[in-house]
């Protein structure tokens, strides 16, 4: 059973659609339950709290749709609803798909610098206290094998949550000549692409692939027991986690 959440105060259920009367017009002063199914065809479906549940006509999956009146919306701070992890997208409440972040931005955001908060404050070494300060993170020089960790699961604090952004990664050619601040020219800034390691699941429990380059245009999905060729224009998903570059002569 999955639960659905009205994204804006609803003051009734009961106007006609293109499926005719969806829900019942409910209270001014409490919550109203629904079960439905994932397209939200299921009418006259509300849920009694003092009263069991037995009609047999809906399908082996449920979802609960929870309609916020607009007293309950004034009387509720209800921000920290958009943070609740979402488990299973239904048709019927599909939310607008992330957008697309490159990896170049990724870098970008990382060594910004940044203030500390009040409660992430710098400690002082010389005057014995903590001290208002910025953060900033700097590249000197690079590895031969460069490995990157992208952030996919979020943290605030009484949530968990998994990121699923796509984020749009180079194969042949990441060039990370603009990051370095001290520059000697000896060695190439620039990587090729050689392994990703893919998460898919949630904060609670998931599944790792990892898709391996193996000379040429050959690339290979690993899941598990099971390997598999796969093409290169294929590797690039949403569900990428750790990117393993290569360091190669500058092109």
């Amino acid at each position: 059973m999955e639960m659905e959440d009205a994204t804006g105060p609803v003051s009734g259920w009961g106007a006609d659609s293109a499926d005719g009367k969806m829900f019942d017009t409910h209270s001014d002063a409490e919550l109203q339950f629904y079960l439905t199914d994932e397209k939200g065809t299921n009418r006259n479906s509300r849920i009694n709290m003092n009263e069991s549940v037995t009609s047999t006509d809906f399908p082996a999956r449920l979802s609960v749709l929870v309609c916020w009146p607009e007293k309950m919306f004034e009387r509720y701070n209800i921000h920290l609803l958009s943070s609740l992890p979402e488990i299973f997208k239904s048709s019927f409440f599909a939310r607008r798909p992330q957008d697309t972040v490159s990896l170049y931005k990724c870098l970008e955001a990382f060594l910004k610098e940044e203030p500390l908060g009040p409660e992430d404050m710098w400690y002082c070494p010389n005057c014995k206290k903590h001290c208002q300060a910025n953060k900033k993170l700097d590249l000197w020089r690079l590895p031969e094998i460069l490995v990157i960790h992208l952030k996919r699961f979020s943290y605030s604090r009484f949530l968990k949550n998994k990121l699923e952004t796509y984020v749009d990664f180079p194969v042949h050619n990441l060039d990370l000549s603009t990051y370095i601040t001290h520059k000697n020219g000896q060695s190439s800034n620039c990587y090729m692409l050689y392994a990703v390691s893919n998460h898919y699941g949630s904060m609670g429990g998931g599944h790792y692939t990892a898709f391996v380059h193996h000379g040429g245009d050959r690339w290979y999905d690993f899941d598990d027991s099971h390997v598999s060729p796969i093409s290169e224009d294929k590797i690039k998903t949403s569900a990428a986690y750790v990117l393993f570059y290569r360091r190669v002569a500058d092109s």
